[in-house]
């Protein structure tokens, strides 16, 4: 990252990100990206209410400061010349306590929008689901609206009302203010029109909505006892949306009527506050105590580490390989410092944006917040959702989110203690929170530390690994002997009489095979099932149990060597394609078959795949973007971790990719029937099965095998029906209505009810049908009738 990005990534990523989430959120109730655009306006201008009241008041105490002392400097100015001049008002001012640069802080407020409008513009601009979309008169939100046309000249209409707005929001905001106040409004409302006025119409009517926000802001707080009047309006607003709320409770799943209660029950609390007795704070009460000022300091620090650092690295240390692309070779440590940079940005950034601008008192609010989370971030953590299955490299749980009642009421009761615990010490030993939150900074950091170290450790060795750029070959003979072992990792061999069923062509492809249904793995993993798998009944996990002596690796390796070195020993001429687990890494560990003769091992996975390059970039997109937000979901309490995961698509809206080719990442599905885009550890195994013709020569004489794995059947993802191929929008909704009965057979029902299963089916679907060209193939080449072929899966 040069040092722009840098920038870049710290100040506008986390707004753009954030903009993004709540956009997401609104879509998925209502999938109308006018109401969206509204729906998000409201958010953003609301979450920074706070922030532009504050800038607002140290704005006026700036201007009244200047009115109290202006007759003062005209008649030091009037009377003086020069360095007398000079001096006096220095003293003047001194004696006044004044700073003539305090006049700038009439910007704060400008200054403050720009971030937001580069955020808003980055994110809009980029914005797919905007693309076509009309909202009244505008027919397409992703171009000008072009809304009247004299002639052969179009006049985009919305850019000229959003200035007009801007202005009458300007002249009630200084009303009784002097010109020289004025201009600088004038002149940013003047910069908005030229900067937007080309600019799509879907991001023109945001910042339209916000500049009719900032109007009825500015209206609203003409008006008398304006804080009255908005907790008035809160409480109304909370019984209003209760009433429509249990109206529609059939609507609603029960987790979403529950928050949405609390969320209105929580509307009313301002007015029942404000009318509660209030206790009269001493000055003792106000003051910010340096001792606050660290808690907020260390907790700042320490949740910016954790969810920057900590957290991805320990995911990417567990499997380093795994974030590398065999055609883009990146360290995947990249994805860590990108993390960290949203990190700083969201929480020494923004957050102390908020917190400088704060008074005494509500730094003090943010000292106690900033110690709750950071503490209650690490019990989440720590303790609980340990156990959600294994992880992609895409972030992906390979099984839906799900916790019981009781798991949610136990970490809810962990909470709630764990905050009346701190607030207690917080009270009467503030300084043991310091410490605790210092001590949390420096085990995090040094964890993080050594886990960034095996990452770079295991990139080190992975680019020292076999020969990877060669192409692979496989060789077959026409009148030798054959055979190929295929090992489909994770194929589910009880789908097999519901594909054969349904595609009648595979009984034909696979005529001569023989199916054996009552099988079982050894294990559920690769690790457990690849052994006996290669080696024989020697490598079962209980006979490598009785090898103690020996390191798991190894015995593993020897059982991948156990068929080359038996086949080449006789006569045959060994290929043996993406071995699994080799040497225990993800990337296929070649060297294990130096030296052996007639043995030539390749690595085809990510190498064949077409779509490699554009698919690993916006794959390195998907990462950096998700890593953060994957962060906030192992920190939140168990009721918010499955909203924040949304099965494991983060909320993403595809807004950062650049489509170069016909695929984008990751696939984001809105049922089991229709998504839009594909996963890329699909994409790199499906290609290798569909260039198995292309790869493979045919010999007169000679005996050959081919050993290979695949893993299409390992990543689950919806392909599009009946072809069963790779699409970058799916919608199989009426294919699935018309062949239900594809589900029964013999009497049994099979589960096609839920993405997983579907995506399963399908993925195993597109593995057989492709093997079944490549039999084809060798029938076309002779080679058909001396070979056996066994497909095999390791779990």
């Amino acid at each position: 990252m040069s040092f722009t990005d840098i920038l870049f990534t710290i100040a506008i990523k986390p707004l753009e990100l954030l903009f993004e989430f709540i956009f997401a959120i609104a879509n998925s109730i209502t999938p109308n990206p006018g109401y969206n655009l509204i729906v998000m306006s409201l958010a953003i201008n609301f979450l920074v209410l706070p922030l532009y009241r504050r800038a607002d008041a140290i704005q006026m105490e700036a201007k009244d400061k200047e009115a109290k002392l202006r007759p003062m400097m005209e008649h030091i100015k009037k009377y003086f010349k020069g360095d007398e001049r000079v001096m006096i008002l220095q003293t003047f001012y001194k004696i006044e306590n004044y700073n003539p640069l305090s006049s700038l802080k009439s910007l704060i407020s400008l200054v403050l929008q720009i971030p937001f409008f580069i955020a808003a513009y980055q994110f809009l601009s980029h914005l797919p689901l905007l693309n076509g979309q009309s909202l009244g008169p505008i027919t397409d939100l992703s171009k000008p609206d072009g809304l009247i046309t004299i002639g052969a000249l179009t006049i985009n209409l919305l850019p000229v009302l959003m200035t007009v707005i801007n202005i009458v929001s300007s002249e009630i905001y200084t009303r009784g203010q002097p010109f020289k106040d004025k201009i600088v409004l004038y002149l940013s409302a003047a910069i908005f029109l030229v900067l937007l006025y080309n600019s799509p119409s879907g991001l023109v009517f945001y910042w339209t909505f916000n500049n009719v926000f900032s109007l009825f802001k500015n209206i609203f707080y003409r008006i008398k006892n304006p804080g009255f009047v908005f907790k008035i309006i809160c409480a109304v607003a909370g019984v209003f949306g209760a009433v429509v709320l249990i109206i529609n409770r059939s609507s609603v799943s029960p987790r979403q009527f529950v928050f949405l209660l609390i969320f209105a029950a929580l509307l009313e609390l301002p007015l029942i506050f404000h009318f509660l007795p209030k206790k009269n704070k001493t000055d003792e009460d106000r003051k910010l105590t340096l001792v606050d000022k660290l808690i907020y300091l260390f907790g700042l620090l320490y949740v910016t580490v954790l969810m920057g650092v900590q957290i991805p690295s320990a995911v990417i240390s567990s499997s380093p390989e795994e974030f590398i692309h065999l055609t883009d070779w990146n360290n995947p440590t990249q994805y860590i410092w990108y993390t960290l940079c949203v990190s700083i940005g969201f929480f020494l950034v923004w957050t102390n944006v908020f917190y400088l601008l704060a008074t005494p008192s509500a730094k003090r609010i943010f000292a106690v917040v900033l110690m709750l989370y950071a503490s209650i971030s690490t019990l989440d953590y720590m303790l609980f959702g340990l156990k959600l299955g294994t992880i992609s490299a895409e972030l992906e749980l390979d099984a839906p989110l799900s916790f019981t009642t009781g798991t949610f009421l136990i970490n809810t009761a962990a909470v709630l203690a764990l905050a009346a615990v701190l607030l207690l010490v917080y009270k009467f030993k503030p300084g043991i929170i310091q410490f605790l939150l210092l001590l949390l900074c420096a085990v995090t950091l040094g964890m993080s530390i050594v886990n960034i170290s095996s990452i770079n450790k295991s990139y080190a060795g992975a680019t020292e690994k076999g020969n990877v750029s060669a192409t692979p070959q496989i060789t077959l003979s026409r009148n030798g002997k054959n055979v190929v072992v295929i090992m489909l990792d994770r194929a589910i061999g009880s789908l097999v009489p519901y594909l054969f069923n349904e595609n009648k062509n595979l009984e034909k492809e696979y005529d001569g095979f023989t199916f054996y249904p009552n099988t079982i793995s050894y294990g559920a993993f690769t690790n457990f099932g690849v052994p006996p798998l290669f080696g024989g009944y020697e490598y079962t996990p209980v006979e490598m149990n009785k090898r103690s002596d020996e390191l798991l690796k190894d015995k593993h390796n020897e059982a991948l060597r156990m068929l080359p070195a038996l086949f080449s020993k006789n006569g045959y001429d060994v290929t043996f394609i993406d071995p699994p687990y080799s040497n225990y890494s993800e990337l296929p560990d070649l060297s294990i078959f130096d030296g052996m003769d007639n043995v030539h091992a390749y690595t085809a996975k990510g190498i064949m795949n077409p779509y490699g390059k554009t698919i690993s970039k916006q794959l390195d997109d998907t990462r950096k973007r998700n890593f953060f937000i994957y962060s906030i979901f192992k920190t939140s309490p168990l009721v918010f971790q499955e909203s924040i995961y949304n099965g494991g698509n983060y909320h993403s809206l595809g807004v950062s990719y650049t489509v170069e080719g016909e695929f984008t990442v990751p696939q984001v599905r809105s049922s089991f029937s229709n998504s839009k885009g594909v996963k890329a550890n699909f994409m790199d195994s499906y290609y290798v099965l569909e260039s198995m013709p292309g790869i493979t020569s045919i010999e007169e004489s000679g005996n050959y095998v081919l050993l290979m794995n695949n893993n299409s059947t390992h990543e689950p993802m919806l392909l599009q029906e009946p072809e069963y191929v790779p699409s970058n929008v799916v919608d199989n909704k009426q294919y699935d209505l018309l062949h239900i009965s594809r589900t029964y057979l013999n009497g049994r029902n099979m589960l096609l009810s839920s993405y997983l299963q579907m995506s399963h089916y399908q993925v195993n679907m597109a593995a057989y049908k492709s093997l079944g060209r490549w039999f084809n193939f060798l029938r076309e080449q002779g080679v058909w009738d001396n070979t056996r072929i066994i497909i095999v899966a390791d779990h």
